[in-house]
C-alpha cells in the first residue's frame, strides 16, 4: 500500500484498555493538531470515533515522518494512569529503525543529554540540555557491499527511556549510526540497490513496534512491520528475521 494510501484509510485501532486506544500511525501523518495542521491522528481518531476532538489527547507522540503505535487517552483517569507508569519507568516502548553509517559498538546505552539546535531541531548538548536515555541494539547489517549506497545499513532496536523531542533520531545521529530519510539529522536522502535502482527515501526509517502495559499479565501492543522498511532491508540483502530478532531483544538491564 502507498502512504497516500495509508493515509486515506480508517486509522488501525490495535487494542484498547480502560481509557487508552492504541493506534498504527501512517508516516506521514501529524501527530496532533497546530496552527498550521488540522488533519492529524488525533483529529482522525475523534472523528472516527464519534467524539470531540477535544476528549482525545496523545499520550505518546511520533514525528511525522515516523510509524508505528500510538497510545491515546480518552479520559483524565486513562491519563494519570499512563503518567503513573512513566514516572515508574514500567511504560516499556520498543522502535525498530534502519541506519547507516558504523559504529564500533553494537548494544548499550547512550545518556547524552538533548537540548535545543536551530529552528525546531535538536542536538547533543544543545540549548536549555535536559537528561535523555535510549537503549540500543545493532541487531544486523547488510550483507551486500561495493555498489550499494549507503555503503552499509543496519537494523536497530531502540527503547527509550525518556521521552525528550527527537530523541531517538539525535542520539543515532550524535553516535553514527544516522536514520535512512532523516536529512535534518545527516540520513541519507537516497538508496542505491546492488542493480542500480535509485529509491528515494521519502520518511524517516523509524517505526514504533510495540509498548507493553505492565499489567498482570504484561499486555503487549504491536504494529505490524511497515511494507516500505522491510523492502528497503531487503534491497540491501537483509535477513528477514532481524525485524522479529529486533522486536524481541532484550535491551538495559
Amino acid at each position: 500500500m502507498s502512504e497516500r494510501a495509508a493515509l486515506a484509510r480508517a486509522l488501525p485501532i490495535l487494542a484498547e484498555y480502560n481509557g487508552l486506544v492504541f493506534v498504527d500511525k501512517p508516516a506521514g501523518l501529524q501527530t496532533e493538531p497546530d496552527a498550521r495542521t488540522k488533519d492529524t491522528l488525533v483529529s482522525r481518531l475523534a472523528s472516527q470515533l464519534g467524539l470531540p476532538a477535544a476528549s482525545v489527547h496523545a499520550l505518546s507522540r511520533l514525528d511525522t515522518g515516523v510509524s508505528g503505535v500510538v497510545t491515546l487517552g480518552l479520559s483524565t483517569d486513562a491519563r494519570r494512569m499512563v503518567q503513573g507508569w512513566r514516572e515508574q519507568g514500567r511504560f516499556e516502548r520498543r522502535y525498530l529503525a534502519l541506519a547507516g553509517g558504523q559504529s564500533s559498538v553494537l548494544s548499550g546505552a547512550w545518556r547524552d543529554s538533548i537540548g535545543r539546535a536551530a529552528g525546531s531541531l535538536r542536538a547533543v548538548s544543545g540549548r536549555n540540555a535536559q537528561a535523555a536515555h535510549t537503549d540500543f541494539a545493532v541487531v544486523a547489517s547488510s550483507a551486500i557491499s561495493g555498489r550499494v549506497t549507503p555503503r552499509q545499513v543496519h537494523v536497530l532496536a531502540l527503547a527509550p527511556r525518556t521521552g525528550r523531542t527527537h530523541q531517538l533520531r539525535v542520539h543515532c545521529s550524535a553516535h553514527g549510526l544516522p536514520l535512512l530519510g532523516d536529512r535534518a539529522y545527516g540520513g541519507a536522502a537516497r538508496a542505491t540497490s546492488e542493480q542500480g535502482a535509485v529509491r528515494g527515501l521519502d520518511r524517516i526509517a523509524l517505526h514504533a513496534a510495540w509498548v507493553e502495559l505492565p499489567l498482570s499479565p504484561p499486555l503487549c501492543v504491536a504494529a505490524p512491520d511497515p511494507t516500505w522498511l522491510t523492502s528497503v532491508w531487503r534491497d540491501f540483502g537483509g535477513d528477514a528475521t532481524a525485524f522479529v530478532r529486533a522486536r524481541e531483544v532484550r535491551l538495559g538491564p
